[in-house]
């Protein structure tokens, strides 16, 4: 954009120089009309006219083109032109007139001049302050640039400081978590001991209750047992003996030894010869007095108050038969 806006200005210029100069030539024409015909008159060709236009333009081009690479020069100073040769002077007819004529085309050539050089310093001031302005920009841009990078490191700087922070806090946080999850498990755990100590002291404390329950309650109910037991052997003998046939080739002095099994209900399971008295006609008696006897009602009693007392006492038990008698 700040290139464009000198050439246009330059090419604006130069039409503009053109345009008067066109109107310069259109007037002397006009006033070599209107003198006499003796007058001699000066004819430019328009093709001639705009093709040095047109080279006047674009030099000023390539003296904008150069201006954007190289820096401005200083001013030319302005060529002295040779002094002219002396035309052939015209008849003498009107001479007035002619150096009228030669004066008026002298000064329109200086103020050609003088305005070719006014539009010269003017492109070459254009040109140096298009280039001041570019050199304004590009150090704008690299003040810009750096200031950006800077934004940028600092805003860098910034974010890994946030991130670290962000990070530590995360750490603190979950140090902080494990922490409180671990004092809630061992506290978690330390009450479980606690509870499973409690639940067994207390079930020790009810099973030692329980037994001791147990003990005073079998300890009275074999008091019972024992008040009820009492003459069991005499009761036992009586039933065995009513039912016991001594055979006749029993003699005295002879004893066999049975041991009877009996049930918690009383009834007999077993009988079981021990000690043989070496008759086996007496010792098949005695086994036949206990399966006849079946049962002892007394016992199923004393079972019913004591199941300890009769598993210790009357589960089993032996009896000595003896011819004349028998004994417990």
């Amino acid at each position: 954009m700040s290139y464009i806006l000198p050439t246009v200005l330059a090419l604006l210029i130069h039409l503009a120089i053109a345009f008067s100069f066109l109107i310069h030539q259109f007037s002397d024409l006009q006033q070599s009309r209107a003198m006499p015909r003796h007058i001699q008159a000066q004819m430019y060709d328009l093709k001639t006219l705009s093709t040095t236009t047109k080279k006047q333009e674009s030099k000023a081009k390539k003296d904008v083109d150069l201006a954007k690479q190289k820096k401005p020069e200083p001013k030319p100073e302005p060529k002295k032109e040779p002094p002219k040769k002396d035309e052939p002077k015209p008849d003498p007819i009107d001479d007035s007139a002619q150096k009228e004529r030669e004066l008026l085309k002298q000064k329109k050539a200086e103020q050609r001049k003088i305005d070719a050089q006014k539009l010269k310093d003017e492109v070459a001031k254009k040109k140096a302050d298009a280039q001041k302005q570019r050199d304004i920009e590009s150090k704008r841009k690299l003040a810009a640039k750096e200031k950006a990078a800077k934004e940028k490191v600092l805003k860098e700087k910034k974010r890994k400081e946030d991130l670290a922070k962000k990070e530590k806090a995360k750490k603190e946080a979950d140090k902080k978590a494990l922490a409180e999850k671990k004092r809630k498990e061992k506290a978690l755990a330390d009450k479980k001991k606690k509870d499973a100590k409690r639940q067994r002291e207390e079930k020790a404390r009810i099973k030692a209750l329980q037994q001791q329950i147990a003990d005073e309650e079998r300890f009275a109910a074999d008091q019972v047992a024992k008040e009820m037991a009492s003459g069991i052997g005499t009761y036992i003998q009586r039933m065995i003996k009513g039912n016991f046939r001594i055979p006749s080739t029993a003699r005295n002095g002879i004893n066999a030894m049975v041991r009877i099994k009996l049930l918690a209900s009383g009834r007999v399971v077993g009988v079981e010869l021990i000690n043989s008295s070496g008759n086996s006609a007496f010792d098949k008696a005695a086994e036949q007095a206990v399966w006849r006897t079946e049962s002892f009602p007394r016992v199923s009693e004393i079972s019913k108050a004591s199941p300890a007392y009769f598993n210790r006492e009357l589960r089993t038990f032996m009896i000595n038969f003896k011819p004349e008698d028998l004994r417990w």
